[in-house]
């Protein structure tokens, strides 16, 4: 098969870096794969996979863009595309619009993204793969009776390059120079250490990262050299280091870490006693053989574990509590200290974790599952009337909800300050 990936951006998050691994992987399986993408910091790992990369326009002034489906629809054209796979909402729109309605070319959508599906999506003629169970009842109810096909696809890990040291590696795939990157950063001196990979941003992330900061501080009267390396970079990075370097001052001390972006974060993993994590950031660090605590939002946290796993089944390695507590509060603060003093029970839980990632959520399995769908989709084309019936209900969708938009933003732009009232 001839396959075109469009992940949802070129940056180092979760769902592109799955994207590129996937793509790499059905190219290893013996099919055709191109990926698609704007300019970003991803573009090196798709260099390094190998993989002819494909170039969107620049800018987008509007979502979804119509320059976008005509460039997928050229390339389509171009390469005899049999199937078109993108990552999260607007690719799929655009994709669906620009190669599955004018020319039946199927197109198979993933999300990994938390939230409901958006009232615009495509509800027939596009299989969708969703990445945790609770997405995937609640949209096999909104599309089964319309007949379009939903897979679970979990984040999958590539374990031939993220599993602890020491252990077999693949041909050729350098081994982690921990050593490296600690002398980088000053953290040579050997001491207990919590990890944190994750983009740097507001969405989903403000408050597990602050969380994770605010309890590493708290604890490190407790914990002789306890410290946080935070490795990612965002349109929060600038807050977070004002909040680490004030959390600093105060304890006397360089605890909280910030090393910026690294497109490649194995060193980190490789130096972590315990990460913290959610989503592809936690599942990695099981990869690593090291024991997980997910910190999700509304103040939830829980440690992975083999008396915990099927809680993280409905939403994935992410999870939403009553509400957010005081740091001393904070549940996170007993499950690191459980694990920080405890070196049995981490190497228990890390032995644990990697058996799981490699039995549940290796890449290769997942990319096999993968071109199964790809070969469904394939056979299951919808004829041109469906097409063109499903577009014309989309677009209805779509401008009820940039509608519902506008109003939402005017409403925001003119609700002036409340007036102080005496009495």
């Amino acid at each position: 098969m001839r396959i075109l990936v469009c992940p949802h951006d070129m940056q180092l998050g979760g769902s592109s870096i799955n994207a590129v691994d996937l793509a790499r992987a059905v190219r290893d399986l013996g099919h055709e794969v191109w990926v698609m993408g704007r300019q970003g910091p991803l573009r090196q790992r798709v260099a390094a996979a190998g993989l002819p990369l494909l170039a969107l326009p620049e800018r987008a002034r509007v979502r979804p863009s119509p320059a976008v489906s005509r460039t997928i629809a050229a390339a389509v054209r171009r390469h005899r595309i049999d199937v078109v796979h993108t990552y999260e909402y607007w690719p799929l729109v655009e994709a669906f619009l620009g190669a599955f309605v004018p020319r039946g070319t199927p197109v198979l959508g993933t999300i990994m993204s938390m939230g409901s599906l958006p009232p615009y999506f495509p509800r027939t003629g596009v299989p969708l793969t969703v990445g945790y169970g609770e997405l995937y009842e609640e949209t096999g109810e909104l599309r089964g009776l319309e007949g379009a096909r939903v897979h679970l696809l979990e984040p999958p890990v590539d374990t031939a390059i993220d599993h602890p040291i020491g252990s077999a590696t693949a041909d050729g795939e350098p081994e982690v120079d921990v050593d490296a990157f600690a002398a980088e950063h000053g953290l040579l001196k050997p001491a207990p250490t919590v990890v944190v990979v994750s983009r740097l941003a507001r969405h989903l992330k403000q408050e597990h990262l602050e969380r994770t900061m605010d309890a590493v501080a708290r604890l490190a009267p407790e914990v002789p050299g306890l410290r946080l390396v935070m490795v990612g970079g965002g349109s929060i990075e600038g807050e977070l280091q004002a909040r680490a370097a004030a959390l600093n001052g105060d304890l006397g001390r360089r605890a909280i870490v910030l090393t910026g972006e690294m497109a490649d974060p194995r060193p980190a993993y490789a130096l972590a006693d315990v990460v913290v994590g959610m989503g592809s950031s936690a599942l990695r660090g099981m990869a690593f053989g090291k024991p997980t605590v997910v910190v999700g939002e509304q103040g939830f946290s829980k440690a992975v574990a083999p008396e915990t796993i099927g809680d993280f089944d409905a939403l994935g390695f992410y999870g939403l509590g009553a509400g957010r507590v005081p740091v001393e509060q904070d549940p996170l603060l007993g499950h690191l200290i459980a694990l920080l003093r405890d070196e049995a029970e981490r190497e228990r839980i890390g032995t644990w974790s990697l058996d799981l990632v490699r039995r549940r959520f290796a890449l290769d399995g997942q990319a096999t599952r993968l071109v199964e769908w790809y070969e469904q989709a394939r056979a299951e084309r919808p004829v041109a009337r469906g097409r063109v019936g499903e577009a014309v209900r989309v677009g209805g969708r779509l401008v009820g909800f940039k509608a519902t938009q506008r109003g939402q933003a005017l409403r925001r732009r003119t609700r002036g300050p409340r007036r102080a009232t005496t009495g």
